[in-house]
């Protein structure tokens, strides 16, 4: 895994208005407005990328509103940056991937 603007020009192939967010000195991504494939859908929501350790995930991905999916079980509402912000239960998707990847695997989850 390379530094975070490294990552963070990887994810701008996706989401070009990509930020880096900082919380206890561990940078994480904003990704605004992405679409993505939720089943035969596509969906919109504003995504934080959280490429380390938390809340006994290797990585996390946190999106502004919940999907329904058949995969996306046990939502749980986290209040960070101030916002508040849905996580599904997906393990397994290891922190020492590129951005982009962990990313990928974690959209996985709403395929």
């Amino acid at each position: 895994m390379g530094n975070a603007d490294t990552e963070l020009q990887r994810l701008r192939e996706l989401a070009p208005a990509a930020e880096i967010w900082t919380e206890g000195g561990q940078a994480v991504a904003f990704l605004p407005d992405v679409e993505f494939r939720v089943g035969k859908e596509t969906a919109t929501r504003d995504l934080l990328l959280w490429p380390r350790d938390r809340d006994s995930y290797n990585s996390r991905l946190f999106l502004s509103e919940p999907v329904t999916a058949a995969n996306a079980k046990n939502w749980k509402t986290f209040g960070i940056f101030g916002r508040t912000w849905h996580a599904c239960s997906w393990q397994g998707v290891p922190n020492t991937l590129p951005w982009i990847e962990i990313l990928a695997n974690h959209l996985r989850a709403f395929q």
